[in-house]
């Protein structure tokens, strides 16, 4: 299970699946090394659902809330005391870089320690969780919520694991936390945010082609749409699903919408009908958008055969008449094999 975390928010953010009702509470903290060219060398960004809560950074040194609702609805206390804990979070941070330095071996170099953790509640009352940690992009570390206990991602991290293990109570204290006081904090969220986080818009759906030398790329875009979760799907004749030939990522508008591109490669002359399938949870059906070939791609196609034809014509016309030329000089390709060691020109096939 090691995934690259320097794109887990993206992942977590984007990659693209089956609606569903479920929120989400959640945080990302990132450390590096101290010479990063004036980077800050600590970040702490917090989100619920796709809203940015806000972020602390080893600049700014406070919580700034990003999103106007939560900034109404939400105690400015809370977020003062949270800035003071984010400065803890800081410190140690730097410590746990250069631990991990040590650890590897790492001199110098540039180098990142991250720790995601958040609490999803799903439309059927049930509750989950995670806690990963991760050391220049690659995860070392989670939280086994079922047997509470830190598992090593990577061999080098077994020791890690097991001084968490047996020298920390962190597993059940974050079991708890995630389990329970993150919950909570989702819960108010949801309250107090219904409005926005309970939204529903429907995505706008075209379709676009493109040709290349050898057949045609269909694009299907769906955009505008909230919330992020969508199905974007070709299929064939309406029964048969076709892969995609790109990974789908969903990507956010300025607006606050999402917008996501399935795309498709078929031969030029391939006879099937093929259509955009849309499930979204502002939807009561699936939506589907047939594509109509355009007339460039019609007239495409019929170059594509046309050539293909020529081709074939001309094909023949050489055969028949290498077949001709080689009846009439067989004799004499024959014949000279008796005085050279390889022939002036090759017998009749």
């Amino acid at each position: 299970m090691v995934l690259d975390l320097l794109t887990q928010l993206c992942i977590l953010l984007q990659v693209t699946g089956v609606f569903s009702a479920s929120h989400s509470y959640r945080y990302y903290y990132t450390g590096i090394t101290e010479n990063a060219n004036g980077q800050p060398v600590f970040t702490a960004t917090a989100y619920v659902d796709d809203y940015p809560i806000g972020a602390y950074t080893s600049h700014s040194k406070e919580f700034k809330l990003q999103t106007e609702w939560i900034k109404e609805k939400t105690d400015p206390e809370l977020w003062e005391r949270n800035s003071e804990i984010f400065q803890g979070w800081e410190i140690e941070f730097k410590k746990g870089v250069r631990s991990l330095m040590n650890h590897y071996n790492h001199t110098d170099g540039f180098h990142t320690l991250q720790w995601m953790y958040g609490c999803e509640l799903h439309d059927n009352g049930s509750i989950s969780g995670y806690d990963l940690d991760g050391y220049d992009g690659k995860e070392f570390m989670a939280l086994d919520l079922e047997r509470v206990i830190h598992t090593a991602s990577l061999p080098e991290a077994e020791t890690i694991a097991q001084k968490w293990n047996t020298e920390t109570n962190e597993a059940e204290r974050m079991k708890n936390y995630l389990q329970e006081q993150c919950i909570e904090s989702l819960k108010k969220y949801i309250r107090s945010g219904k409005e926005n986080l309970e939204r529903k818009v429907l995505p706008e759906i075209n379709i676009s082609e493109k040709t290349t030398d050898n057949g045609i790329t269909l694009h299907c875009h769906a955009y505008g749409f909230y919330p992020r979760d969508i199905d974007v799907k070709w299929m064939r004749n309406h029964r048969e699903e076709v892969p995609c030939q790109d990974d789908q990522y969903i990507l956010p508008n300025t607006d606050g919408t999402y917008q996501v591109q399935a795309s498709i490669h078929i031969l030029s002359k391939d006879g099937d009908s093929y259509s955009c399938h849309i499930d979204h949870s502002s939807q009561t059906e699936t939506r589907i958008l047939t594509w109509k070939p355009t007339k460039d791609a019609t007239i495409y196609i019929v170059m594509a055969l046309c050539v293909s034809v020529i081709v074939l014509v001309t094909a023949l016309v050489v055969i028949w008449k290498r077949r001709g030329a080689g009846n009439n000089n067989s004799n004499y390709a024959l014949s000279t094999t008796e005085d050279k060691d390889v022939p002036v020109s090759l017998p009749a096939v």
